[in-house]
């Protein structure tokens, strides 16, 4: 990915971005510890899920498989286990979404706050 990487840092963690000429932006969230706990995407292409999500990847291919079997056209797609929350949408070539892991969550971080839910 050609891209522009800027870091902004925090008290209870980081925000890496990732920005490429056409406007596509994908955030990662990293904790102090230097973990990703969160990403969240913005693009003109559909991103490589099995990369940004990691160890977290399978749980997600088991339930995005069981609902491309589903009948009609679908344009949003949300995965909630204990652990991982994802959601994502498509539209007219623009693709958009965010993921975490709840147990990753720094202390006290409401997903909210920081725009992931």
């Amino acid at each position: 990915m050609d891209a522009r990487h800027q870091v902004k840092p925090g008290a209870q963690y980081s925000l890496h971005e990732l920005q490429t000429t056409d406007g596509s932006r994908v955030r990662q969230y990293v904790a102090a510890n230097g973990m990703v706990f969160a990403v969240s995407w913005h693009t003109l292409y559909k991103p490589d899920l099995s990369t940004l999500l990691g160890p977290s990847y399978p749980a997600y291919a088991v339930s995005a498989q069981a609902a491309a079997r589903r009948p009609g056209m679908q344009r949003q797609f949300r995965h909630e286990d204990l652990d991982l929350v994802l959601h994502s949408s498509a539209h007219l070539n623009v693709f958009s979404g965010f993921a975490f892991r709840r147990a990753m969550l720094p202390r006290g971080l409401d997903p909210h706050s920081i725009g992931l839910e």
